[in-house]
């Protein structure tokens, strides 16, 4: 959390008149304390760039008070001239129920070209990962699924060393829908299920390289606020991924009970699970099982962007409530993983 830290007015004020007059700060005017307990999160990267004569696609930032284990609402502030290249400061603050404030700040580079990204992407590499481990805490049965920290790191290394752009929901989609342009060196990293071993191991790493990650959530598992309070943290944003659909109901796809759900029934557990996370940007859909009824549950929900398993790269044309994810396994080398987030490359 970041804000302005109060001071309370001078204690030699009353033994000096003209101080006091001239000097004095009202009380009623006199900066807030800092909430220490309310972590800020961005959506996307804390350097956004976009290109001159383009829309701001604000992605927004998420509050969390730790204390009080809840969302809080954020103010923003500042604005973007898209048209006059330059740097432009959005600020975000939250207030908790003691009036104690939290602020991020974002800065917008607005800019002629993105030749120090590589150029514009024709793609983007959504990864999704699942659990992170290490070797002094091993899971029972290893599959593809569970990635090495020491491996997670190198990854993160490379992101961190070439300067890769993390763009937020609102430019995936409007990437998606042919609307947006983004830096050809862009990823997104997405972790299903809020598994420990990626809270405990996978974020510090994250926090290191300063690279943002969103954590797919199933929010009818026992602990979940808990969760959320013990993990809250800058770097990782908590989406859903269902409140209680991650389970088998159904024999079509892989299964998921989404197949056997009413538009308004998605709804209703999209809107549950938002209601504990304080986020609507995106979902992950269990099983990757998705149907035309799950679309139209996203959109009713205020959803920007749904995950699929499907696995490749986002690119323009694609259903914004139906996107593919490039799948990141255990066994993969350090060259595999560079080649999948190779700029406009990677296609599997």
């Amino acid at each position: 959390a970041a804000g302005n830290d109060g001071a309370p007015a001078s204690e030699s004020a009353a033994a000096d008149p003209a101080a006091a007059s001239s000097d004095a700060v009202p009380a009623d005017t006199a900066a807030p304390a800092v909430a220490e307990n309310v972590v800020m999160t961005l959506d996307g990267a804390a350097d956004t760039y976009v290109l001159v004569g383009e829309d701001f696609l604000d992605g927004g930032c998420h509050a969390y008070d730790t204390a009080a284990r809840k969302p809080l609402a954020t103010e923003v502030s500042g604005t973007v001239d898209t048209q006059t290249p330059g740097d432009y400061a959005i600020t975000y603050t939250a207030t908790d129920e003691a009036g104690a404030q939290a602020a991020a700040t974002r800065m917008v580079h607005v800019v002629e070209n993105f030749d120090d990204f590589d150029g514009k992407a024709e793609t983007l590499p959504v990864l999704m990962y699942h659990y992170i481990y290490t070797e002094d805490d091993p899971p029972a049965e290893e599959d593809a699924n569970y990635l090495l920290d020491t491996k997670f790191e190198k990854q993160l290394a490379y992101l961190a060393e070439h300067g890769y752009y993390y763009p937020s929901y609102a430019e995936v989609r409007a990437f998606a829908e042919g609307t947006h342009t983004l830096p050809a060196r862009s990823v997104v990293l997405t972790f299903d299920d809020g598994q420990k071993g990626f809270l405990k191991y996978g974020v510090p790493l994250l926090e290191r390289y300063k690279v943002p990650a969103t954590s797919f959530i199933i929010c009818s598992q026992k602990g979940t606020k808990k969760k959320l309070q013990t993990y809250a943290d800058p770097y990782v944003q908590f989406q859903s991924h269902s409140y209680n659909m991650h389970r088998d109901g159904s024999d079509v796809g892989r299964g998921g009970i989404i197949h056997a759900l009413a538009t308004d029934e998605i709804v209703k557990d999209l809107k549950k699970a938002q209601k504990i996370l304080g986020t609507t940007e995106a979902f992950a859909y269990p099983y990757g099982d998705n149907n035309e009824n799950a679309w139209a549950a996203m959109e009713k929900a205020d959803v920007l962007c749904a995950f699929t398993v499907e696995n490749r790269r986002v690119k323009p044309g694609d259903n914004p409530y139906a996107l593919p994810r490039v799948r990141i396994a255990g066994e993969y080398t350090q060259e595999g993983f560079e080649y999948l987030v190779e700029p406009n490359g990677g296609e599997q």
